[in-house]
């Protein structure tokens, strides 16, 4: 899922400020599985009180499941960091899949533009995606 200024296979905002699978500097493209995961990933990183306008999604195939990402500690971002790093460096792998944080029994798929294959993956057409607005009430009903 992306904001509709950027397109699909674009990686430098992962490379400027770093995440949680790579430090600043290092190339990679954050995706995800299902689209709902891809929806909770961008939520954790709102302002609750901002409601977020002009997202779009795209989807890629990739031959076959990617294999996971070797790491260490999921909770420990400079060891996820490190891991990342060195797959992006020395892996022959367009991608690999790692763990949510948010909810680790579903995946994210890493993406390795230094790999040949990347400039090659073929995007679908961006598509709207509307957040609902239920998941920014500012304060939270206990059921």
């Amino acid at each position: 899922m992306h904001r509709l200024a950027r397109v699909a296979w674009d990686y430098t905002g992962a490379m400027l400020a770093g995440g949680r699978w790579n430090p600043i500097g290092t190339p990679m493209l954050y995706t995800s599985q299902n689209l709902s995961l891809a929806c909770i990933e961008i939520l954790v990183h709102l302002d609750k009180g901002q409601f977020p306008r002009d997202y779009v999604w795209s989807t890629t195939e990739l031959a076959g499941t990617p294999e996971l990402v070797p790491f260490a500690d999921l909770s420990d971002v400079a060891t996820c960091q490190s891991a990342g790093h060195s797959w992006v460096r020395t892996s022959n792998q367009l991608a690999g899949q790692v763990p949510s944080v948010v909810i680790p029994e579903e995946f994210n798929i890493l993406l390795n533009p230094n790999h040949a294959g990347y400039g090659n993956l073929v995007w679908s057409e961006p598509r709207p995606f509307r957040f609902d607005p239920r998941l920014f009430i500012a304060e939270p009903h206990i059921l």
